[in-house]
């Protein structure tokens, strides 16, 4: 299939067509396949949206209890935050790279298919074992299930070096699946040994301290690296514009990868000079990456920014405010009476609202175009299909959007001035905002059991083409 009969990459370098046998069936030169056939994005996906509708009803139940939000080294805070990150986050994260990281690179998954498949069950049965573990205060469970999370990304990782490798393209967007892959890498893998630790205390160093680091890792390691690449594909990619200031983005990329290892460093050891230091050159690549991402919007030819697009670019800013909020911190600037609710804050902002907003924002674009080149991608050119916009609800998206941002204001609220009141009413709206997305993306996901007919309403017919 030509790439720009392809919806999902129009504007990359290649496209995605038939299901191969292998990830790297693919010749160079040929059409890329999906990975997995599709399966294998979609049921990371899908677990990922299942672990974002718990996520959000157990934040909820913890924000409307009377006794006010817990700090967050409690267990059951630390087991909500595992759910909502390697749980609903990172495991949509895993399913759209696989997809996304052959359109970037221009290559197959250089790594047969069962290793992959493999990576699904180890992530999911790892993370479940991993909560479970930290709720219920079994931490050998909970290291069990790290060490299964480990081994998926070492598969991940393998998969993404020799994939690299094998491309000619070396810009943010390229470099950024390597550095991220190699973060969470190093996330997960001491989040083993801080579990391990808490039974058997070998290590000198506060908890407290070690898992302000541990986030940090996966936060601004793993998330903030793969973000401050891919942004430069995807935003370009549906907004029909060009990217810029790929020099600007590269050096943002490049001073995250700098100034991470100093702010974990000084995270671990509670030293400020190496936190303040670390924080700073973090937050100046964010500045790059969103000065770079505000010329490609300037770009672009579809004016009216959509809900999923919209979203991104909201949650990108929110990622800046909380990297301001979070240099602010380490500075001391909030005082120790108000070090517990600023923190807190500062979470939310960063996991609820940056990260949900941006992840959720562009699975809002990726998901119906997944779904529809896995449904109707080879019945085009023989039958009326519909077009890949028309599998989603517009009205949902909307009501979702406002719902998700009001919900993380009320929370906020709540948290800094330490009421019942808002926080409850925060958690019940970001419930109330999973189930609309859910929704929407459950009217998505059906279109992979529906039949087509003649009368479908958006339809197109489109021309043949032909075999790769």
């Amino acid at each position: 299939m030509k790439a720009r009969n392809n919806p999902m990459v129009a504007g990359s370098p290649r496209s995605v067509a038939a299901e191969p046998k292998t990830a790297a069936a693919a010749p160079r030169g040929g059409a890329l396949p999906l990975t997995g056939g599709g399966r294998l994005p979609l049921v990371f996906i899908v677990a990922g949206l299942v672990a974002f509708g718990l996520a959000a009803a157990w934040l909820a139940h913890v924000a409307g209890r009377g006794s006010g939000f817990p700090p967050f080294l409690h267990p059951e805070v630390v087991a909500v935050a595992h759910l909502w990150l390697p749980g609903f986050l990172l495991s949509i994260c895993l399913g759209a790279t696989y997809q996304l990281m052959p359109v970037v690179l221009g290559e197959a998954v250089r790594l047969r298919e069962g290793w992959l498949w493999t990576h699904a069950g180890l992530h999911l049965t790892g993370v479940a074992a991993l909560v479970w573990g930290l709720v219920s205060g079994r931490y050998v469970a909970a290291g069990l299930g790290g060490l299964a999370v480990v081994a998926g990304v070492a598969i991940l990782s393998v998969a993404t070096l020799r994939t690299f490798r094998a491309s000619r393209r070396r810009d943010a967007a390229a470099w950024s699946f390597i550095f991220a892959a190699g973060w969470l890498l190093a996330t997960v893998a001491a989040g083993v040994v801080m579990a391990l630790n808490r039974r058997h205390g070998f290590l000198p160093l506060s908890m407290i301290d070690l898992l302000r680091a541990h986030a940090h890792l996966g936060l601004v390691g793993y998330f903030m690296s793969l973000l401050q690449g891919v942004t430069f594909q995807l935003v370009p990619m549906f907004t029909m514009s060009e990217a810029r200031r790929p020099r600007i983005a590269m050096a943002g990329l490049l001073a995250t990868q700098a100034g991470l290892p100093v702010l974990a460093a000084g995270l671990a050891w509670g030293a400020r000079g190496p936190t303040v230091a670390g924080a700073g050159v973090v937050a100046a690549g964010l500045v790059g990456t969103g000065w770079a991402l505000a010329a490609t919007l300037a770009t672009r030819r579809r004016r009216r920014l959509d809900v999923g697009v919209r979203a991104f670019v909201v949650g990108m800013s929110l990622l800046g405010l909380g990297g301001a909020g979070g240099l602010a911190l380490a500075l001391g600037a909030a005082g120790a009476e108000r070090l517990l609710p600023s923190a807190a804050s500062y979470g939310l902002v960063v996991i609820v609202g940056g990260l949900s907003f941006t992840v959720l924002g562009m699975l809002a674009k990726i998901l119906p175009f997944l779904v529809w080149m896995k449904a109707y991608g080879p019945r085009v050119g023989h039958e009326p299909v519909p077009v890949a916009t028309a599998l989603s609800s517009r009205r949902l998206e909307e009501f979702w959007f406002g719902t998700h941002l009001l919900g993380l204001a009320c929370l906020l609220a709540g948290v800094l001035t330490e009421t019942h009141a808002p926080t409850m009413a925060g958690g019940v709206l970001l419930v109330a905002g999973a189930a609309l997305w859910l929704g929407n993306a459950a009217r998505v996901l059906s279109h992979l059991l529906r039949v087509v007919g003649p009368k479908t309403a958006a339809m197109v017919t489109a021309k043949p083409t032909p075999a790769s």
